[in-house]
């Protein structure tokens, strides 16, 4: 593991959070790309990274504390923290939307034509970010004496790399997804529908092969982890509920779509000559 990338004095510089940052940038870039198939200034993308990540780096945190509240009021030094450590991607989507919502607000952005334009690239970032768990060392697999088994640090025995899991479905999904927008012409908010079906199936798989969390947080959550008489977690069940609303916003924006004006609308429906992603 290199969970540590360089060290300005004392102070370490996380990898993980250098990926996480990475994976801002890259889908910031890609969007900018997407932004005039979808009618979007690619200005806009930038003004509203801020409202998505900050956001929804402290609803990823914020997640986190309240899902491992038990031990974190046996440990509350490590509540806040620099380190880039214990963030939920649940916690990071719900708040960054909520960024969002109140930058489209403000901003009068067309709601659905963004959400379309972002919807890969946050794909591909939640990918670069899988990269950072590993090699921060958390977010691993099942205890496995396979060849493809990794020896985490401080934790005992050989484990899954099951961020590489997320992270392969994520690309997939995105990669899908560019296909599919290339032939299908999709109207507005279809996209980013499917954005979440991708997402939540994604997620859903990588649930049943992590061990999740650091070792003392694990056993103090362990017995809470499944949902009682079923045998999905939590996560696993906010997965389906998000995928169930990503089919219902695809449906919605195919049946109440009524076309826009030619100089608003056409480059939406139109392949363009820039590549998607």
């Amino acid at each position: 593991m290199f969970p540590v990338l360089f060290k300005i004095g004392t102070f370490p510089i996380r990898t993980y959070g250098v990926m996480l940052m990475l994976g801002v940038v890259v889908a910031a870039a890609l969007a900018r790309r997407r932004a005039p198939r979808f009618g979007i200034e690619p200005e806009k993308i930038w003004d509203a990274a801020l409202w998505l990540v900050i956001p929804g780096i402290l609803g990823a945190r914020i997640t986190f504390i309240q899902q491992n509240w038990g031990y974190y009021q046996s440990h509350p030094s490590q509540l806040w923290t620099l380190r880039f450590e214990g963030l939920t991607s649940f916690g990071g989507l719900i708040f960054g939307f909520l960024g969002f919502l109140w930058w489209q607000w403000r901003s009068k952005t067309p709601f659905w034509r963004f959400l379309d334009t972002i919807g890969i690239p946050v794909l591909v970032a939640q990918a670069i970010g899988r990269i950072g768990c590993l090699f921060n060392g958390c977010c691993y697999g099942r205890p496995t004496s396979e060849w493809y088994g990794v020896q985490f640090a401080d934790v005992p025995g050989k484990h899954v790399p099951a961020q590489l899991v997320d992270f392969f479905f994520m690309l997939v999904g995105a990669l899908a997804l560019t296909i599919w927008e290339r032939k299908a012409r999709p109207k507005p908010g279809v996209s980013f529908g499917l954005f979440l079906v991708a997402y939540g199936a994604s997620r859903f798989i990588y649930e049943f092969f992590r061990a999740g969390t650091p070792q003392e947080v694990l056993e103090e959550v362990a017995s809470s982890a499944y949902i009682k008489g079923l045998p999905i977690t939590l996560a696993q069940l906010t997965c389906l509920i998000l995928a169930l609303i990503g089919v219902g916003v695809a449906l919605y924006a195919t049946k109440t779509y009524r076309g826009e004006s030619q100089e608003k609308g056409e480059s939406l429906n139109s392949v363009s000559e820039t590549p998607a992603t």
